[in-house]
């Protein structure tokens, strides 16, 4: 079935309203950025291909700022921060201008909002010096970077869509608002794909976000923006939105950690909206360490107590004793997959978690090999939940300003309207399938899951949106409700990208399947970043963290051991 879903008004110029409108919003943003931190014509005419690397050694960046930016540990910088070594707003500064240019080069950022910023970090700099030395809070100068689709009072939340520009949020939204109270200093948000459900980050305000690591590949999405700054150190800290891997997969893709925790740990953008939700989506952090995440993570349940102004916030502090890493002598029990029976991995990917597991195995821990055979089942059920509305949120967007659809966006049309009843039963039969791997989890006795994050290591802009691509490595545990941490492990390299016997002669299975064998080249990715995920249950967000620190650890070894960096 054909869905109309705009009218486009034409100007006397000849061209399209909304395109007028976009084209307005981009150099205001644009205007935005300090006259003294806009790169030269001569740069931006031939951007280099690697934003991180660019940052570190052209010298735009002082050596101060360097040493501020390129602190990826957050207790280290807030420990700086409270000594009087660093000052709040030198601090804010610095990552401001690292973000400035990140957007100049990547097109990460939606809103800058620099001045205000730096006021507020001005303010926290007053009362360390009219206390003897006092902090306001645990993140005391922490700069964060948002997702556009969260609220900041006074600045616009277009979510990407043009009818949206110009309507600035009224307040803060509840995650926002724990992180001020507890110090923490809003510069940015970012960039995020149209209707919010693609592993891409493009739409018609911002247009394409592109890889800090690599501009010729995507910087993988919705919460691409979130990924791109923190991965070229833009950003320490910042948070997205996950409803079938919006965090995790551009967290892997540009070598970042990033969390999707269970419905009700973290506020949601507008949290009273999660019940009209099947597969309701969850705000989660996308660091460059796994302290950082921590730290954050810690200090937001702990001392800021969210539950008290957020009724789908339960009261389930931070368990520090659950994420430190296992005493000496402690083994874990790990189960593990690197092909879900739906679409085989790309090399490098399962090439790294057979790693993983070497090294857990070789370490002493119990590792046993993980089934799937009711995955394909979960993800076709999120995928009825994610286009229940038949399209109507997408309809409804774009008719805002007559703006059309960007071709290959996950949205339903009508024959994917469930009716009430019809709705009422996928919510039961998502409860059903909980229910079925809660036991299936408890009986196993694992301590966590480790398997991919995604099926491709990196792809081309624009071929996102021709693709019929595959998010099931994900979107399973947004519809179990299973904390789910994105971390890096690796980079592609002549060895792991090579193709094994399982990939020479894999027999495909379905579209998705065919495409991710026929996209992947591994001289375009060669020194990308790719990384696993792993699973930590339900409300296990501290259980990820306390395996990743074993894995990691593991990785600094094998890594030293090889004469790796």
């Amino acid at each position: 079935m054909t869905v109309t879903y705009t009218t486009t008004t034409i100007t006397a110029e000849g061209k399209p309203e909304w395109k007028l409108r976009a084209a307005a919003k981009r150099a205001e943003i644009h205007a935005g950025i300090p006259p003294e931190w806009l790169l030269p014509s001569s740069v931006l005419s031939s951007p280099p291909s690697n934003t991180l690397t660019y940052l570190r050694t052209s010298g735009i960046l002082t050596p101060l700022e360097l040493e501020i930016t390129e602190t990826v540990s957050a207790p280290v910088l807030l420990a700086r921060i409270a000594q009087g070594t660093y000052t709040a707003a030198a601090v804010t500064r610095a990552f401001s201008k690292r973000a400035a240019i990140a957007q100049q080069l990547t097109g990460c950022c939606t809103e800058m909002f620099f001045a205000t910023a730096l006021r507020e970090a001005e303010a926290l700099d007053e009362h360390y010096a009219s206390t003897g030395g006092k902090t306001v809070g645990p993140l005391h100068g922490l700069p964060v970077s948002l997702k556009d689709l969260l609220d900041v009072q006074g600045v616009d939340t277009t979510e990407g869509w043009v009818g949206l520009i110009g309507k600035p949020a009224q307040e803060d939204c509840g995650v926002v608002k724990v992180l001020r109270r507890l110090g923490a200093v809003m510069y940015v948000k970012t960039n995020i794909s149209q209707s919010i459900m693609m592993s891409d980050s493009y739409n018609h305000v911002f247009l394409q976000n592109v890889h800090s690591h690599n501009r010729e590949l995507i910087s993988g999405g919705s919460s691409g923006g979130e990924g791109a700054l923190v991965g070229c150190l833009g950003s320490i800290a910042g948070f997205g939105t996950d409803t079938g891997g919006s965090v995790r997969i551009p967290s892997n893709m540009q070598g970042c950690y990033g969390l999707a925790p269970t419905v009700g740990r973290v506020s949601f953008a507008d949290s009273g909206k999660q019940v009209r939700f099947i597969a309701p989506p969850v705000v989660g952090p996308i660091t460059s360490s796994i302290e950082t995440m921590e730290t954050v993570l810690e200090a937001y349940m702990n001392q800021g107590q969210p539950w008290l102004a957020e009724p789908f916030v339960y009261p389930i502090p931070w368990r520090s004793e659950l994420a430190r890493k296992p005493e000496t002598g402690k083994k874990l029990r790990i189960g593990w997959y690197v092909d879900d029976g739906q679409v085989l991995p790309q090399p490098p990917i399962t090439a790294q978690v057979r790693r993983v597991v070497g090294l857990l195995r070789d370490a002493g821990h119990e590792v046993l090999e993980w089934s799937t055979p009711e995955h394909g089942e979960l993800w076709a059920s999120w995928g009825k939940a994610i286009m229940a509305d038949g399209g109507r949120y997408a309809r409804d967007s774009c008719a805002l300003s007559g703006e059309p659809l960007i071709e290959g966006m996950i949205v339903g049309t009508d024959a994917d309207l469930l009716t009430q009843l019809e709705a009422e039963a996928l919510s039961d039969r998502r409860v059903e399938h909980q229910k079925a791997y809660l036991r299936r989890w408890a009986e196993s006795g694992v301590d966590a899951l480790i398997c991919p994050t995604q099926t491709f290591t990196g792809m081309r802009t624009r071929v996102w949106v021709k693709s019929d691509q595959y998010v099931g490595y994900t979107c399973v545990w947004n519809w179990l409700g299973f904390a789910a941490l994105a971390m890096p492990v690796g980079v592609i390299d002549e060895e792991n990208a090579q193709p094994d016997e399982t990939w020479r002669t894999h027999e495909v299975r379905n579209k998705s399947d065919k495409f991710n064998h026929e996209i992947y080249e591994p001289s375009l990715v060669m020194g990308m970043p790719v990384g696993v995920q792993v699973i930590g249950g339900r409300f296990g967000e501290e259980k990820t963290l306390s395996v990743a620190k074993v894995i990691k650890e593991l990785l600094d070894q094998d890594n030293a051991n090889n004469g790796k960096q």
